[in-house]
């Protein structure tokens, strides 16, 4: 837990400002809420290079930032609890299971499964969870990377492990149905992962450790638990697939923002 540098509240998970590098709380967290001296040396503007003949001038020049509209202005993470949420009551008095779900044996014959089932969980516990995790990191993935990345995290990460579990499904011949987020939420914290490794995290709601140290423990336990799956009932080979790909749009996400800086 850190303490905010500006009004000196603790904080689970605290912002570093990534212009005067200090931690601070969430009603603190934007320069101009803790007097950062990034705006007063001018860090707000964009470097532009200018090839003008033979010599390279440094421009600074001021670029706006559109304001989102429409649905995305109501937060793209939001929607998509908002939707897990209508498909987990609805779930209840209607068996949409049956067409939503995975289901390995007929993929062929109702292949939107392969993403509808994302928005899909099997109990109360398994969707509360996965929603508070969705609510707070995904929030922090949108605000950090935008609406678009999070969209391609979300949607790709959650493909890729319903992909690895098909994979690893029809190799051990366990053709259960399968169901549920936490695929696309590992590609969620991975991507965080790499660019904002200073989260902090409560491992399992109890202990604190950074995001890193959270996500190698995880995968460890997915890895260990992998040849079990169809006891526990958790599609670990869609988890580590996940991750995967969230690791890997992170390092992709973090190579763009050193490019534009320079």
């Amino acid at each position: 837990m850190k303490r905010c540098d500006y009004c000196g509240k603790e904080d689970w998970m605290p912002y570093q400002c990534s212009y005067c590098g200090g931690y601070f709380c969430s009603e603190h967290r934007l320069p101009e809420e803790h007097d950062c001296p990034g705006l007063k040396d001018d860090y707000w503007n964009v470097p532009v290079k200018v090839k003008r003949k033979r010599r390279v001038d440094v421009h600074k020049v001021n670029i706006p930032l559109p304001k989102p509209s429409g649905i995305a202005a109501y937060g793209y993470n939001n929607l998509i609890i908002g939707i897990c949420t209508i498909m987990f009551f609805l779930s209840i008095i209607l068996p949409v299971e049956r067409f939503l779900a995975l289901h390995p044996s007929y993929l062929f014959v109702m292949p939107w499964q392969i993403v509808t089932c994302i928005f899909l969980h099997g109990s109360f516990d398994h969707y509360l969870v996965n929603m508070i995790v969705l609510l707070f990191f995904g929030s922090e993935l949108e605000r950090r990377a935008g609406g678009n990345n999070y969209l391609k995290i979300f949607f790709l990460s959650g493909i890729a492990g319903n992909l690895a579990y098909l994979l690893f499904a029809y190799s051990t011949g366990e053709l259960y149905p399968a169901l549920g987020a936490s695929g696309a939420i590992y590609g969620i914290m991975g991507t965080l992962a790499i660019i904002a490794p200073e989260i902090r995290v409560l491992f399992f709601f109890m202990i604190p450790m950074g995001i890193r140290t959270a996500l190698l423990l995880f995968a460890a336990y997915d890895l260990f638990m992998l040849p079990f799956s169809a006891q526990t009932g958790v599609a670990h080979a869609a988890h580590l697939a996940g991750l995967l790909v969230g690791l890997y749009y992170g390092k992709k996400l973090r190579i763009l923002r050193r490019w534009r800086m320079w």
